[in-house]
């Protein structure tokens, strides 16, 4: 099963987006215009669908219906907040689409404004339904959520609750200790334990892959295992050439920050390949050399290949646009407006057409739309 488009009014910094989904989106543009919150909305259908999220807890996570509502919403839509999106599973269509809106009085809790689900055009919910007639509590929970109500389409609860969000921070891998999360933490602050937990077998077949990747990525890095220390917590141990003999051996803690980001996308990638759904990558590129940057579209293709993984990520990197394999209709470009953030596949800009058919690279055409007009504002924040 495959997202093929989202339709989304009154979201974060968004009053409205209508985006056609490939097997891989690139969300480029400036900083603040909304990446990350794009990303978000697939997060929060996996939030609704996940054992022990919900509605309620999906929305309390991101601050309550007033943080995730649009500020830009007004009366656009009647104030509701809506989520559409439609996937493909094999010769099947499914579209779900979601409106909240808040309770009128009372605890102003949020409150299912529609509910629909159809497959192959055909409607299996439509909320509100005569029983939310009779019992206005039932509109405080999606039936995404609920295993009593969504056995007919319970292939799409499974799927949005397998949407996987990567953003690893070095220092939270480093000392868990800093994080309480609760279930498997995107941050880091459980990802040598979920290593750790993997079936033995697999987990060392999927290490000896990284070990191999990263002899190439890494001066001088020759192997990687997991050790489990005398109070039960397991450590990545990595062993380095040198003049001696043996291997110079450091743990997490004396990794630099690209190679645990490049090993916990390794990992990511890897563990991910062989279970299919939606991968959510945030700049991956971050503290990674610009080589390996420009290698990153193909290791994901790579992955992609005898899968049914899809991956949408947010970057910075002209080395990733740049690559010959990415196309503009995978180039999704945010830009800030007055009227809040709008976002448009670059193949549908028509300004950049000529010179995409000139063969300009990608970035450029990228950097001409999204690049800040004025920077002396910033360059004079270092005069005396």
């Amino acid at each position: 099963m495959r997202f093929t488009h989202v339709t989304v009014h009154n979201w974060r910094n968004f009053k409205s987006v209508d985006v056609a989904l490939h097997d891989r989106l690139f969300l480029v543009g400036p900083n603040a215009a909304g990446k990350s919150n794009l990303l978000d909305v697939f997060r929060f259908l996996g939030d609704l669908a996940t054992p022990g999220g919900g509605l309620a807890a999906a929305l309390a996570a991101r601050g309550g219906l007033s943080k995730a509502r649009s500020l830009f919403s007004r009366n656009h839509r009647r104030g509701k907040l809506e989520v559409d999106v439609q996937l493909e599973d094999g010769e099947d269509t499914w579209r779900y689409a979601l409106a909240i809106k808040q309770e009128r009085g009372g605890d102003q809790r949020p409150m299912v404004a529609s509910e629909i689900v159809e497959r192959n055009g055909e409607v299996l919910l439509q909320r509100p339904d005569a029983d939310d007639d009779e019992d206005a509590e039932r509109l405080t929970q999606t039936h995404l959520e609920q295993v009593g109500a969504n056995k007919a389409f319970r292939v799409l609860a499974e799927h949005f609750a397998a949407v996987s969000y990567f953003h690893l921070v070095p220092q939270v891998i480093r000392d868990p200790g800093r994080m309480t999360h609760r279930g498997p933490d995107p941050f880091g602050s459980t990802f040598i334990a979920d290593m750790n937990a993997t079936q033995a077998r697999t987990r060392d077949a999927w290490l000896r892959r990284i070990q191999t990747a990263l002899q190439s990525a890494v001066p001088e890095f020759e192997k990687l295992e997991i050790e489990v220390d005398s109070s039960g917590r397991p450590h990545l141990i990595a062993g380095y050439r040198n003049w001696r003999e043996r291997l110079a051996r450091q743990s997490e803690a004396d990794f630099s920050d690209g190679t645990l980001r490049l090993l916990g996308l390794l990992w990511t990638v890897v563990s991910l390949s062989g279970k299919g759904g939606l991968l959510l990558l945030e700049e991956p590129e971050l503290s990674l050399n610009s080589a390996i940057v420009r290698t990153l579209p193909t290791v994901l293709a790579t992955a992609q290949r005898d899968s049914a993984m899809q991956v949408m990520l947010s970057t910075h990197a002209p080395e990733l646009l740049d690559d010959e394999g990415v196309h503009p209709f995978e180039v999704l470009v945010l830009r800030v407006t007055e009227d809040g953030s709008v976002a448009t596949l670059l193949s549908d800009i028509a300004e950049t057409q000529d010179e995409l058919e000139a063969g300009l690279p990608t970035s450029e055409v990228v950097e001409s739309l999204i690049a800040p007009r004025d920077l002396s504002g910033l360059i004079g924040a270092g005069r005396r």
